[in-house]
């Protein structure tokens, strides 16, 4: 059923021209050993870690929730189903976020090849998210004595210093800079070696196979930490195989941020050298070299239980339509979660510029204005780290909303167009994310948090950039065009 009432002449428009390469679909599966008891995050001195052993079929597991969990994200991590875990546990809700810390029986099905129990980083230390608040990079990285400081990069149109490159990365990825900086450390000695050992001034991230130059191997380790994070987080990504072909699976109580360092080192290395980076004397002992235990003390949550969408506006003028020409697709990059939605202004061809303005989609504080990219903190405190805050990309320059403006529903931030990276056609580029964490536009797992703009819910059909728009059981389909089939607008 198509939806729309005006029909407009076709023309080319609007959607990033991103290769449409989706996020790699699931490895072939395999199976974690599991335990009778549950798995606390292992104590970092000399707490054994538990030994997984086989188990019979459907084996009740005790479960403590983590940040961000999902009944059907925890079914897939255990090797069962979600009806199987709502026997044992009725009245859990299948499309919402469940609180951490709450008891659950799993009934789980037996796994070889499962992975460590260590558990690395958090998933508070893995986002851009609220421990970052109070992180300045450049005053860290100029005090070390390591050659990192020395270095620069031509990122995004300009030349950086070592610091803002690593800065730029994760802001636009959402990851922790400091956990960048820890791979760094690791690999080469990025902040305490003053003598760069061998290539690492070119590769700071040491030897990464058909990955070379400090500024790609930013990018790549960004997105396969991306991939992991969210795969895991999302319930596809369920084994890793490695570069030897050997196959690992992610222990049943793994954090997600643990599996995006582990999906990230099964790309280049074989299982020996995997095991080993993944133990506690392996990447988890340099982190913790750094910037203390990341597990001690309360743990902030990333997501939280019943985790829902403010009240979101479409991104533009109420008197206007626009054209929905890209359905969910990577926020940035390749391989980072499916959280952005292009929309168009109706009847703007090509990339020519146009004087209609995207507006801001809820009350918030504009906390950056620069590169094209404006961001809109909703909770007001400042930090686009913190709570809900919305993404806008391919926004002239010369039209930003300053940062530190508060803006209101329905006021203007800018004016879309190709600038900023290569796209189709004029067009906004528009994402949320929460605490740091990219919401993807389809939901965390379908039904689970979509992205609602004005009654207008975003649904994936998994392919990127194509989708819908549903609102009161009609849809528009999206399209790189300007037809009555991809038309959205203002309803009362």
């Amino acid at each position: 059923m198509w939806f729309g009432s005006v029909v407009i002449l076709a023309m080319v428009l609007a959607a990033c021209a991103l290769p449409p390469a989706a996020v790699p679909t699931p490895f072939p599966t395999s199976t974690p050993p599991a335990t009778p008891t549950a798995s606390p995050t292992p104590d970092f001195g000399a707490t054994p870690l538990p030994t997984r052993q086989p188990f019979g079929v459907g084996n009740h597991l005790p479960y403590i929730t983590q940040t961000g969990d999902t009944v059907l994200a925890i079914a897939a991590h255990f090797n069962t189903t979600a009806d199987e875990i709502l026997a044992l546990n009725p009245g859990l809700p299948l499309t919402r976020t469940l609180p951490s810390g709450q008891a659950l029986t799993i009934p789980a099905y037996w796994f070889p090849l499962g992975g460590t129990a260590y558990k690395m980083i958090p998933d508070s230390e893995f986002v851009y998210g609220p421990t970052t608040t109070d992180f300045d990079i450049d005053a860290y990285v100029a005090l070390q004595p390591g050659y990192l400081k020395e270095m620069s990069a031509f990122v995004a149109e300009r030349q950086r210093t070592a610091a803002q490159a690593v800065l730029y990365y994760a802001r636009q990825y959402s990851i922790n800079p400091r956990l960048l900086l820890a791979l760094m450390e690791w690999r080469t000695g990025a902040l305490s070696r003053a003598d760069a050992p061998g290539e690492a001034a070119r590769n700071p991230f040491g030897p990464i196979p058909g990955v070379t130059g400090f500024t790609a191997q930013l990018r790549y380790v960004s997105e396969q930490l991306s991939v992991g994070y969210y795969g895991w987080r999302a319930g596809w990504l369920t084994s890793l195989r490695l570069r030897d072909s050997t196959t690992s699976r992610p222990d049943f109580y793994q954090s997600a941020g643990s599996v995006a360092l582990q999906h990230l080192f099964s790309q280049w290395m074989g299982l020996d050298e995997f095991n080993a980076a993944v133990g506690p004397q392996g990447f988890g002992a340099v982190y913790i070299g750094l910037w203390g235990n990341p597990f001690d003390g309360a743990l902030p949550d990333v997501l939280p239980g019943d985790l829902a969408q403010p009240d979101l506006a479409l991104p533009f003028d109420p008197r206007q339509t626009w054209s929905f020409t890209g359905g969910p697709h990577p926020v940035w990059g390749d391989y980072s979660p499916w959280s952005a939605l292009d929309f168009a202004p109706a009847g703007v061809a090509g990339c020519a510029a146009t004087d209609k303005g995207v507006t801001a989609s809820a009350p918030g504080v504009v906390v950056r204005a620069e590169e094209n990219t404006l961001v809109v903190d909703l909770d007001g405190d400042g930090f686009e780290q913190t709570g809900w805050a919305l993404f806008y990309f391919h926004l002239t320059n010369e039209s930003l909303t300053p940062a530190g403006t508060l803006v209101q529903t329905g006021d203007p931030l800018g004016h879309p167009s190709c600038d900023g990276g290569q796209a189709t056609g004029t067009h906004v580029h528009l994402a949320r994310k929460y605490n740091g964490e990219w919401i993807p536009a389809g939901g965390i797992l379908p039904g689970i948090v979509p992205f609602d703009l004005g009654g207008w819910v975003a649904q994936s059909t998994g392919t990127p950039y194509q989708g819908r728009m549903i609102r009161l059981g009609a849809w528009v389909e999206a399209c790189t065009c300007s037809t009555a089939r991809n038309t959205v607008y203002w309803a009362k």
